[in-house]
């Protein structure tokens, strides 16, 4: 039923087919019922609608998938339950699409997260995909695979890299995804990337380091290792229409690139190849995944020509240029052009918090949330300022909106400069398949007090021409000298754009192009998480279109999207953007901030504050605070009692309060212990009997006290760490004895902390001993003293004014202070804690959860 044309082998149609013709020119080849024509609707073969609106209301509402178009009689050929039917257009309506999302939004809005993931706006240009049917991601079927080489002999030379490749030897390969709309014989295209390997000899080769001379340095073999190339298919209506190709290149999971590692091995190729071609049609997908070193987007247009017109059986009239040495020379040669205006250089010390820009820029527009790439379309400008281009235009109106967002006043942009190559050698380099493309050009941006946007952006425009006119051989050469981290200020908290696109555009038969996002991916992790860069990659398309790749943090993506005029653009859906994973080497607080290795949201440490009224009264809300403006999880908790002791016989022993066992069961992990102030008192302090007791090593607070410590610390698991606070000193004798306060306890705290280790860890190291081992530190008991009595004034006194009028509590100013005192001692232990948490449940994530 179905014809396909890369089956149809016949003279005649052989003879009238072209690789580049028009839709219009296969209904020669039996084919006009998949390809729309003027009179037809927008409905494609194999795609599933409903029926609608016929005379026999019992086929109402039955489902059925589109055959083919009948042109003589203007129906569709209709599938139902097994019989074809001619069905007018009015009579069918697609199944699925954003009324289907609409539906279950609102049916699924009452379910957190579910009605969130149905996003009608996505489904409303994609006709016939939604919720109700599986969309081209998975879709590709699996294909047959073959190592393609030229019918050449190989030659045992190889190809230095020249100055422009030399900066990609390390980088992420590049995805291309070509919509072609004649795929033409799948069976000839192995034989023509053959007959094209011939001009492009490198594209067949491996790069290797080698040693000479006891320098290292890379080079491309040309050794005709072979071009991967893998043929598969998709059943009918499985490619992406051109409007959401790049939204599907999005995904890892789409199958549309060969991101196979080489087997047994050998080394990686440094192109593949991957043709997916649609059953029933002519459409098809190239996927193109290619080494940067082999050549820049120019030499992969150049390479696109030639195998095209090997399919045509043709040839292209210009000969590429693999002279990568004779342009290492020419560029040599030059003499360096200083141009300061395009390229400021700071301090080499920059290079000590340039990977830390974005941290501390991003925490002045709020707090950083991670990087994503969102993508769009911008329209094409009705009216751009005079005298500029298209994406000029594009440009400036990009960054006005992101200066309105904070981010800084420089733009960086890149420019091919194959001309002034061609001007120095003399060698045919106009048509160099290398890299020729300088990034080291920035402009700053006018000032963003004017009065209006279109003034604002006609100064833009007229800036960016003026930097890009600059640009000389001589410029790249000094620019190529300057110190690295001298230069990366100008793009902390910049904007970077890059347009690569013009050349597959100007591609016939080629009807959308995407990119995939390997090397956003990269470039996400370099730029733009380390130094806080937007990254705008424009890819100009056929229908007039400009598609966007925009890649900054997060929450400037939500900013930027409601400032975008819909006149313009055409505004995505926030949940389309991709989000990517950090990969820079920072220090470990810092990567674990920005992206965590697990989650570690449940990870928490609790804090129990056990006292007095001086911790019933203040500090833990404090103390609670400084935690989360430390950004830690932590749970502080009171259990202070007002009046308590530490002592068993006194007027309100904290022995009898329901707040020891609470704070027991709680299970705390630190406790924060604050006694001795109440058992100063007069009617609690017996002088003699603590005199007595201090000529045996002991006495009846330090026993108590002792005890006190051991009901915590006897609990294994968690055993948690005491923190023992010296007492405040006292400004007033009123109320409690203040030589007990501020002469015997700051002297006596240290040792109750002493002999309550001491309860616990002397039968292990006794038995330890014995057995002549060691005792694994988590069985031992930790307890400290926090030396709060010296803060807040200590023996002289010098801090009456952190006090209340009574001379014994403190006031606001004394609480927070005191609350500051125990945080800064507690911090590194509480940290310390999280971070053995986090990697303990990074150890239990299995390597193959699913057993596989």
């Amino acid at each position: 039923m179905h014809k396909k044309v890369h089956k149809t082998n016949t003279p005649t149609n052989k003879r009238n087919r072209t690789l580049f013709a028009s839709p219009w020119a296969l209904e020669s080849f039996g084919l006009a019922m998949t390809l729309d024509g003027p009179a037809k609707g927008k409905l494609r073969t194999g795609q599933r609608v409903v029926l609608q609106g016929l005379s026999t209301s019992e086929l109402n509402g039955h489902r059925g998938i589109i055959v083919r178009w009948r042109q003589d009689c203007g129906r569709y050929a209709v599938r139902v339950a097994g019989k074809e039917l001619g069905l007018k257009p009015e009579n069918l309506t697609p199944e699925g699409g954003a009324a289907v999302a609409q539906q279950l939004a609102k049916k699924l809005s009452h379910k957190v997260g579910e009605g969130s993931m149905i996003n009608p706006e996505a489904y409303a240009r994609v006709p016939g995909a939604g919720p109700k049917m599986t969309q081209w991601v998975g879709q590709v079927k699996a294909g047959r695979r073959v190592v393609v080489r030229a019918d050449v002999e190989a030659d045992a030379e190889a190809v230095p890299l020249w100055f422009g490749d030399l900066g990609f030897v390390q980088s992420a390969p590049v995805d291309v995804a070509l919509l072609l709309e004649d795929v033409g014989d799948v069976e000839q295209w192995p034989k023509a990337l053959e007959r094209c390997l011939k001009r492009f000899p490198t594209a067949a080769g491996r790069l290797r380091q080698v040693k000479k001379d006891g320098q290292l340095s890379w080079k491309i073999f040309l050794n005709n290792a072979g071009v991967p190339f893998t043929a598969a298919s998709v059943p009918p209506c499985g490619l992406p229409t051109p409007e959401v190709l790049q939204l599907a290149c999005q995904d890892d999971q789409c199958g549309f690139f060969d991101t196979g590692l080489a087997e047994n091995g050998e080394e990686d190729p440094l192109l593949r190849l991957k043709l997916i071609h649609e059953e029933g049609t002519a459409k098809g997908l190239l996927g193109i995944s290619f080494h940067h070193v082999l050549f820049d987007i120019f030499g992969l247009t150049a390479l696109l020509r030639e195998l095209m017109a090997a399919l045509q059986d043709t040839s292209v009239s210009a000969e590429p240029c693999h002279a990568r040495q004779a342009a290492q020379e020419a560029f040599e040669a030059q003499v360096p052009e200083e141009v300061p205006a395009l390229w400021p250089l700071w301090p080499r010390s920059s290079e000590r918090w340039c990977f830390l820009a974005r941290r501390l820029r991003s925490g002045l527009r709020g707090r950083p949330d991670g990087v994503a790439t969102l993508s769009f379309a911008a329209k094409r400008e009705e009216s751009p300022p005079e005298g500029a281009t298209q994406l000029e235009a594009l440009v400036a109106s990009v960054a006005w909106r992101l200066r309105q967002l904070g981010r800084g006043g420089r733009v960086m942009v890149t420019k091919d400069y194959r001309a002034q190559l061609e001007a120095a050698a003399q060698q045919g380099l106009e048509r160099l398949v290398a890299n020729c493309v300088t990034h080291g050009l920035s402009f700053a941006l006018p000032d963003a007090t004017m009065e209006s946007m279109s003034t604002w952006s006609a100064e833009a425009c007229v800036t960016m021409r003026k930097a890009i006119d600059q640009v000389s051989l001589g410029y790249v050469k000094w620019h190529s000298e300057q110190d690295h981290f001298r230069g990366l200020p100008n793009i902390f908290g910049g904007f970077c754009v890059n347009s690569w696109g013009h050349a597959l555009c100007g591609l016939e038969n080629v009807e959308a192009y995407a990119v995939g996002m390997r090397s956003i991916d990269e470039r996400a992790a370099k730029m733009c998480f380390p130094l806080d860069a937007a990254y705008m990659q424009v890819l100009p398309q056929k229908n007039g279109l400009q598609r966007i790749l925009l890649t900054m943090p997060v929450t400037e993506i939500e900013a930027f999207l409601k400032d975008l005029p819909a006149e313009s653009f055409e505004v995505p859906h926030i949940s389309e953007m991709r989000t990517h994973s950090f990969r820079v080497p920072l220090p470990p607080s810092v990567m674990e901030r920005l992206n965590p290795a697990v989650q570690t949201h449940h990870i928490v440490a609790r804090v129990a504050c056990v006292g007095d009224s001086l911790t019933a009264c203040g500090y833990p809300k404090y103390l609670q605070a400084l935690f989360d403006r430390a950004n830690m999880n932590v749970q502080v908790r009171g259990f202070g009692v007002c009046g308590a002791t530490a002592q068993k016989f006194s007027d309100q022993p904290y022995w009898e309060d329901r707040k020891l066992e609470e704070a027991r069961v709680w299970r705390p992990h630190f406790v924060v212990v604050l006694f001795g102030t109440n058992d100063a008192k007069p009617e609690n302090w017996d002088a003699e009997a603590f005199q007595q007791a201090a000529q045996v090593g002991s006495s009846c607070i330090a026993q108590d006290y002792r005890d006190l410590c051991v009901h915590f610390l006897e609990r294994q698991e968690p055993r948690p760490e005491l923190l023992l606070a010296t007492p405040p000193p006292a400004y007033s004798d009123d109320l409690v004895d203040t030589e007990v306060v501020n002469s015997k306890l700051p002297s006596l705290v240290p040792v109750i902390a002493e002999k309550a280790r001491g309860v616990i860890n002397a039968p292990l190291e006794e038995q330890a001993k014995r057995s002549r081992s060691s005792v694994p530190a988590e069985f031992l008991a930790k307890a400290s003293v926090v030396d709060t009595f010296s803060a807040l004034g200590g023996a002289s006194l010098q801090r009456r004014g952190y006090f209340s009028d009574d001379g014994i509590h403190p006031n606001e100013r004394g609480t927070r202070l005191l609350a500051l005192v125990v945080f800064a001692d507690l911090r590194a232990k509480v940290s310390k804690y999280l971070r053995k948490r986090a990697d303990e449940a990074a150890r239990e994530v299995p390597d193959n959860p699913l057993g596989l």
